[in-house]
């Protein structure tokens, strides 16, 4: 927090990132649209798979944090919503637990394609089409890892290694250099009550340690990371000489601010 200047945020600076957060999902929400449209359009509805998703979530001050970077619900959790006219029913709701690999598997499965040989991606679409009697294992996996070697800033010198698996209603975030914690989400969906330490917890909390750490080592993360650093002088050496053009900036000009311009 104090890296990143957020130790006391104003509450009306709270209410003008929530608001802006709000007002990105209503233009979300206009621009699939426009899609959807345009799919029925061209008589492309019905043979197309829409996969609604994104790659994490958001803090905006929740828990005093902001952005994405941590294993808490408002950041990890993300929507799965899934549009297939004729192979996938309507308003089918499923609280299984799944991941962003899952939904990879799922479209390579709607294309007939085999799964990725290395992959512990599960196809959805059992699951979706016949949600009580297809087998599913309430489990999912997230990973961060960031080096923070020369870096400064809110991720210190040893920068971030981090795994957390939810199994059923049990989740665990483990932090190679903090402690980690253990969380009942029925009981606790804010995630306010870590029962890392409860003695009540120790066999799930050892399960799932078991399941964090296994095929998974922080220390070849952090030599990975290593060697990747070896390399960023002569990446970035090459971009300060070669000046490639960036084809993917988005340039955010002031008039585009949805909440200065009064919502135009």
């Amino acid at each position: 927090r104090e890296g990143c200047g957020i130790v006391d945020v104003p509450q009306d600076e709270t209410l003008r990132a929530r608001t802006a957060y709000w007002a990105l999902v209503t233009c979300m929400d206009r621009l699939i649209g426009q899609i959807l449209e345009a799919l029925r359009a061209n008589g492309l509805e019905d043979n197309t798979l829409v996969v609604y998703t994104s790659d994490h979530g958001e803090q905006v001050g929740e828990h005093g944090l902001w952005w994405k970077q941590t294993f808490y619900e408002d950041s990890v959790r993300v929507p799965a919503i899934l549009k297939w006219p004729g192979r996938l029913s309507p308003n089918v709701r499923s609280d299984r637990v799944c991941s962003g690999l899952d939904l990879n598997a799922t479209m390579l499965d709607a294309l007939g394609c085999p799964p990725l040989p290395q992959s512990r991606g599960r196809s959805l679409l059992p699951l979706l089409q016949s949600p009580k009697t297809a087998p599913w294992e309430d489990i999912a996996f997230s990973e961060f890892c960031l080096d923070g070697a020369g870096a400064g800033g809110p991720t210190g010198e040893h920068g971030i290694v981090q795994r957390m698996v939810r199994r059923g209603d049990w989740k665990l975030n483990y932090y190679d250099t903090q402690p980690s914690q253990l969380f009942h989400l029925a009981e606790d969906p804010r995630e306010l009550n870590d029962r890392i330490a409860d003695p009540h917890c120790a066999t799930i909390r050892n399960e799932l340690l078991a399941l964090v750490l296994g095929g998974w080592d922080p220390a070849l993360v952090r030599q990975e990371m290593a060697r990747h650093r070896a390399d960023l002088p002569i990446l970035t050496g090459w971009a300060k000489h070669v000046q490639p053009a960036d084809t993917c900036r988005w340039n955010l000009r002031p008039e585009m601010d949805y909440l200065d311009t009064g919502g135009q």
